[in-house]
């Protein structure tokens, strides 16, 4: 549960005590000291904000008049704010239009404004999760009493959205918006970034590697994973300019914290305005900033597993216009899948320093934001199964192999700190516990103001990064048979014997904890991933206001401009392994006819030293303009249209590698090393395409309104790409960036007890990659493949719903179907044209429903992934699967604790199969690799408010 004194608390207070707290609205309050003296940033009515003068008692759409006036004492309004219900709400805001003044409520909902001129005043009460209400009032001598009851506002209709054209209410945006407040996340308590989008519509998340690495499929375009075609924003700047590379998801640059105050997810077509090579959808995680009043949030957290948190946020003015807001997170995990080393470790830190700025002629803000991460997360990879199929030779059920634990991990303590041997002499250490680990930060630096004779408004953003990212893993590959695969090595009736070396007196095979009784062995991997990467960018918009005749219009343009660099470091080597939790490093050993050992064909676990080493350099230069215009018709039609052209230069520097042999009797792991040969190879490409979207958005009512749209957009090659693909006739080396069309058209309404977004949605994509990290579970060799495909499409409908029929109850869901298909693919001498297309489901669902008594809630979740196929030839099935999550809480003062059971029936419903070897195994056998969920966890809070 959440504290409803937190703005991270306020949904919890609508689904429980509607009690709301002093934070968000200080927050509230930092957004009316941008106001312009004449106007707001962002009108409901899409117009001007020096348009509708303050203070003149005109209603705007969707905000409803009420109140009563009475005589008081003194020269000043003040009044009570309850929800519908009658229970006061205290955090509101109440916002004195024109005066630049504003009064927050106290815990029994009642704000006083003093020393108010006499004069006319609009007066506006907000809340987040309420739609907001204005009254007009005569303030003289005597003081006036004006008390509101707001309304519920089920899907924060009447929200502003910024990510997107022109700031304005969800239901008014001819686009498909999700938003997540803060109260909405706290409350879901996401394991991770990518857990936490699984509640947009159109978005299917696959999270069970662990806090970072997480994938996202939006619409069913195909991908291999990460984000490819979804950018991550902070503050409305892309967290790194692609939204993908080799070994780069990058929610790697995003935890979820304290600081967060709102998500705001924009899918389909219009994204692909917002942010480059961003044509299936944008995130924005948009942090908090100071307020009039001090306030923060403090909380310690617990799990099972070994799970130790920590977060914090301060925020509040400094004087004289300046606010800051500062806070970061600490935590320890053993993980819910211990690998024997903590799981995970680190954490960040936020601060923001703004100042407002009133001159003469422009009212607006600076802002610099910096941020330092330093996490480590271990990477979960897929475990050892053994299925059950129906006659058609469909997946009907599956358990872990004999010996293996619900728990369990294919990761090996015994590869921490493992030794290789360097072709040039020395030795390289693998350091594995370190997992995915990013060390470095960045700064962004926003100006913005607003010139009311003028009617335009400036806003320029620096963003600068720069992190050492590097990635550590065990990957399996394939599943054996222990004597099946030694045999298969050594040959057939030559004398041999398989050992844990590592383990004390390196006992055999079978005996002293070596092995198991299912006498597997697991043939993989032990990757090392170097790859520091920069980057800088800069966004300069300008846009005007204007009334051409009956129409008004919110002209945009802008420039973008961006440079990024990625350095490659890679060290792939082969080892074994038994089928174990935590398992043992294998030595494979030949025999002679009295039992001493000839040679090792392994050494200390690896089959193979450096089988793969890559060294390359890139830089990537992005430069691009934005034009649109949205124009709003009477008061219930709006059309707008915008375009974007954009090019891409690459830039890659390519080491050309050799094999050697480094010479040592005792082993064939280290007959075929691979290194550097100082030969650097040159790539450069460059590439240059344009968007185009127009949408409609017709008013049915204050809260219902119809939309259409219909757009282009594109998706560049990545800079990685030209690491493998270094020949310009190579089939694999990129050629022209991936064309995208779309259309969709839509409904959002609302009432009183009930909020309903509907879109149905066609998407088409051409010259998309297949690619990935492909290994031959027989040679154990990994290539890279890019193919490009041909055509896929995808037919959908969203539905995002709330419900709360009664004070005591509010339900909450979300439903996706889809049929997302290849229309043209063939891949070498295969045809999958008219396949379905690989991991996606046809239907994804989300539902809560949550209880609430005085304090005290309830919440009941359960989501639902449909079957999925791990292969483009459709031949390795992974069935649908639920789960059920439930999390309860109670708040005393400025004291909340909370509870939470995350998968709470510790389903093993599987994520993904395995991807680097699915493409090649062909019909899936009956002992498989893929990746479950992640296990049950029970997690305990306690949250304190200033």
């Amino acid at each position: 549960m959440l504290d409803p004194r937190d703005k991270a608390s306020q949904v919890a207070l609508r689904t429980s005590t509607f009690v709301w707290n002093r934070w968000m609205a200080s927050c509230m309050a930092a957004g009316v000291l941008l106001l312009p003296a004449q106007g707001t940033w962002a009108q409901e009515s899409g117009g001007a904000p020096g348009g509708t003068p303050q203070g003149t008692g005109e209603t705007p759409q969707g905000a409803a008049v009420q109140g009563t006036a009475e005589t008081a004492r003194g020269g000043a309004v003040q009044g009570k704010v309850t929800t519908s219900y009658g229970d006061p709400l205290p955090g509101v805001m109440v916002v004195v239009q024109g005066a630049k003044r504003t009064a927050v409520t106290n815990y029994e909902g009642v704000y006083a404004v003093k020393d108010l001129p006499p004069g006319q005043y609009t007066l506006r009460a907000e809340a987040e999760g309420f739609k907001s209400q204005r009254s007009r009032v005569s303030v003289g001598e005597a003081p006036v009493t004006l008390d509101f009851s707001l309304e519920m506002d089920l899907m924060n209709s009447e929200e502003i959205v910024v990510t997107a054209q022109v700031p304005d209410r969800k239901v008014r945006s001819s686009s498909a918006i999700s938003t997540l407040s803060s109260e909405e996340i706290a409350a879901r308590m996401p394991r991770s970034t990518a857990d936490l989008m699984r509640i947009v519509p159109g978005f299917y998340v696959e999270s069970s590697g662990g806090e970072v690495g997480g994938n996202l499929f939006v619409r069913g375009l195909p991908a291999d994973g990460s984000y490819r075609y979804v950018s991550l924003m902070e503050d409305g700047m892309p967290v790194f300019d692609s939204t993908e590379l080799f070994f780069v998801n990058n929610d790697i640059f995003v935890r979820v914290d304290e600081n967060l105050d709102r998500v705001e997810a924009v899918r389909g077509g219009n994204a692909a305005l917002y942010g480059s090579n961003a044509p299936g959808g944008v995130v924005n995680f948009i942090n908090k900033t100071g307020g009039e009043t001090l306030a923060g949030t403090f909380k310690a957290s617990s799990a099972t597993g070994g799970l130790f948190r920590y977060d914090a946020n301060i925020n509040g003015p400094l004087g004289n216009d300046w606010f800051f807001s500062v806070g970061g997170f600490y935590r320890y995990d053993n993980g819910v899948r211990y690998p024997g080393f903590p799981a995970s470790n680190g954490g960040q830190l936020k601060a923001n320093l703004q100042r407002n700025i009133n001159l003469d002629s422009a009212t607006g803000h600076a802002r610099v934001t910096l941020k330092y991460l330093n996490d480590r997360n271990t990477f979960y990879l897929p475990l050892p199964l053994r299925g059950r199929f129906d006659s058609a030779g469909k997946l009907t059920d599956y358990d872990f192999v004999d010996g293996f634990p619900l728990e369990g991990t294919l990761t090996s303590p015994d590869g921490v700190n493992a030794q290789v041997p360097l072709p040039e002499g020395g030795r390289l250490t693998l350091p594995l516990d370190n997992g995915q680990q990013q060390v470095g930060g960045s700064v962004m630096a926003e100006l913005r103001f607003y010139f009311p004779e003028a009617r335009i408004e400036v806003q320029n953003n620096t963003r600068a990064m720069q992190f050492d990212h590097s990635w550590n893993a065990v990957l399996p590959f394939s599943l054996q048979d222990a004597d099946t695969w030694a045999r298969s090595v050594v040959g057939e009736g030559t004398p041999y014997r398989i050992v844990c070396s590592r383990l004390e007196g390196s006992p055999e095979f079978g005996t002293g904890g070596c092995g198991s009784q299912n006498n597997l062995v697991a043939l993989g991997g032990q990757w090392l991933v170097q790859k520091p990467m920069s980057n800088i960018s800069n966004q300069l918009k300008l846009t005007q206001y204007a009334d051409l005749g009956p129409t008004q219009h919110t002209f945009t343009g802008g420039l973008y401009l961006g440079y990024y660099t990625a350095g490659n470091r890679w060290y792939f080597n082969d080892v074994v392994t038994d089928v174990l939790t935590r398992p043992h490093y294998l030595d494979l050993q030949v025999l002679d006819d009295t039992g001493a050992v000839v040679r090792g064909v392994t050494q200390n676990g690896f089959r193979s030293y450096l089988g793969s080493y890559t060294n390359g350099d890139g830089d990537a230069t992005i430069i691009a303009a934005f034009l649109g215009d949205e124009v709003k018709v009477g008061d219930k039609l709006r059309i707008d249209l915008a375009g974007r052209v954009e090019r891409n230069g690459y830039i890659q520097f390519v080491e050309r590698t050799a094999g050697v042999d480094l010479g040592d009797p005792t082993t064939s792991a280290d007959d075929n090393v691979t290194r550097g040969t100082g030969n650097i190879q040159r790539v450069g490409v460059s590439f240059t395409d344009w968007a185009l979207s127009g949408g409609v958005n017709y008013a049915l009512s204050d809260s219902a309104s119809v939309y259409a749209r219909s757009s282009r957009g594109y998706k560049m090659p990545l800079l990685d790409q030209l690491l493998t693909a270094t020949n310009p006739s190579d089939p694999s080396f990129p050629r022209t960036p991936e064309t995208l069309w779309q259309n969709e058209a839509g409904i959002k309404v609302g009432g009183p007890w009930y909020a309903l977004a509907a879109v149905a949605y066609w998407m088409q994509i051409q010259n998309f990659p297949s690619q990935d990290a492909r290994v031959d579970p027989d040679t154990g060799e990994t290539r890279f493949v890019t193919v490009y495909a041909g055509k896929a499409r995808t037919l959908g409908l969203e539905l995002e719903g709330a419900i709360q029929p009664i004070k005591y109850f509010r339900g909450q869901g979300m439903l996706t179907l889809q049929n997302p298909r290849y229309s043209e693919f063939f891949e070498g001498a295969e045809d999958f044209s008219g396949n379905r297309i690989r991991r996606i489901p046809q239907v994804i669902t989300d539902l809560s429903g949550t209880f609430m008594y005085e304090n005290a809630n309830l919440t009941v979740n359960w989501n639902y992934v449909g079957h999925r196929f791990s292969n483009n030839a459709n031949t390795v099935d992974l069935p649908g699967f639920g789960q059920f999550n439930v999390s309860a809480g109670y708040t005393y003062e400025r004291f909340t604790l909370s509870l939470q059971l995350l998968n709470a029936l510790n389903s093993t419903g599987l994520t993904e199969g395995n991807p680097r070897v699915d493409e090649t195994q062909g019909a899936q056998s009956d002992l498989f690799l893929a990746r479950p969920v992640l296990p049950r966890r029970f997690l305990v809070s306690l949250s304190a408010q200033l």
